[in-house]
């Protein structure tokens, strides 16, 4: 039977998911979509979308199974996610209607604008939720695998979603939530590593995934967007030493944080993808075999960042590697995927470390 047959179309009110989600009957598979990070406006612009009666691209979701005891049926959204969070945290009174965000021209612009939902007028509540969606329910008896697809497929052909975030619908396995995991570290949010449209995107994802296969297969191994398909894959069912990666990731992590010690500027520099890797990858190698980093390591990198921009001053404080410096600069101009460039930066950067020792 063709899959499009084990799914019906009903249409369903906000009441109805609203009534779903309250009772904890309808749930949100991350390997699908990340977590909900839609931005305000876009939240805002769906709201204003649904009182004014505009359609709302339709919502799939998945029977995962009735309560024998309470009848209760499950539902996890396959795709919808940020629109039912949105319609959800409005009805809460997370959020107001900010009127930079609406359009002024529109017929409900002066009635809404700067009002959360229990301010609304009483017809604009109703309209809220007797707003109809077209929900895609696919049944009980779909597998997982035949979901995924679907996902794929329904993502792919709109041109939603980057490599990354195919990767996440495809792999929900070890090395995914390994990286999932690390991605909540606080030394992201705190150094100002990625910013909101970054992590909607999933870019963070990508990015610490790059890292960890650093960590599994060296300097050397491609980082292109088939070898992490590969990557993914090989490690998906069995990820050894995964609690050995983690635990020294976070260390890394940690050197990383005593090096930039608050100051902006370094923040500034080691937000550069470019610049964060090869340093990451550089401290890797000068703490094998449990080594601590050493003050002097740490003030080394410390005065290169701080003087980049400073010829004559890196010149003077690295004197016999002064030309490496220069080759660095050069090939931090393009990006992190070419293998060799990484080797070589990778490699000038153990060098400013371990200056003088």
């Amino acid at each position: 039977m063709k899959l499009i047959d084990l799914i019906d179309i009903q249409p369903q009110s906000v009441k109805w998911l609203y009534d779903l989600n309250h009772k904890g009957l309808l749930v949100v598979d991350d390997s699908f979509q990340r977590n909900y990070i839609w931005n305000r406006k876009n939240q805002i612009q769906l709201i204003e979308s649904i009182i004014m009666g505009f359609p709302i691209p339709e919502i799939y979701i998945w029977n995962i199974g009735t309560d024998e005891n309470t009848g209760d049926t499950k539902y996890s959204i396959v795709d919808g996610q940020q629109r039912t969070g949105a319609i959800f945290q409005f009805i809460s009174n997370q959020y107001k209607l900010s009127d930079t965000s609406l359009k002024s021209n529109s017929d409900c612009f002066d009635r809404v604008k700067n009002k959360y939902f229990k301010d609304l007028h009483v017809d604009d509540k109703k309209a809220i939720w007797a707003y109809i969606f077209s929900i895609r329910l696919v049944r009980n008896n779909v597998n997982r695998d035949s979901i995924v697809r679907m996902f794929l497929r329904l993502n792919s052909n709109n041109l939603t979603l980057n490599p990354q975030e195919l990767r996440n619908a495809e792999f929900e396995g070890e090395f995914m939530k390994v990286v999932s995991t690390l991605s909540e570290r606080k030394y992201w949010e705190s150094n100002q590593i990625f910013n909101i449209s970054d992590r909607r995107r999933m870019r963070d994802i990508s990015f610490i995934s790059t890292l960890l296969v650093f960590m599994k297969q060296g300097i050397q191994e491609d980082v292109t967007e088939n070898n992490l398909n590969k990557i993914y894959d090989l490690y998906n069912d069995d990820y050894p030493d995964q609690e050995e990666d983690i635990n020294r990731f976070d260390s890394l992590l940690t050197y990383i944080s005593k090096i930039i010690d608050e100051i902006q500027t370094r923040k500034k520099f080691l937000k550069k993808a470019v610049h964060l890797y090869s340093l990451f990858t550089a401290l890797y190698e000068v703490t094998l075999d449990n080594k601590e980093l050493e003050s002097s390591q740490i003030e080394n990198y410390r005065t290169f960042i701080d003087n980049y921009s400073d010829e004559n001053v890196l010149r003077t404080k690295f004197a016999n590697i002064a030309d490496d410096l220069v080759v660095y600069k050069a090939l931090s101009q393009e990006g992190t995927r070419a293998q060799s460039n990484r080797l070589m930066r990778h490699n000038i950067v153990v060098k400013i470390l371990n200056h003088g020792l």
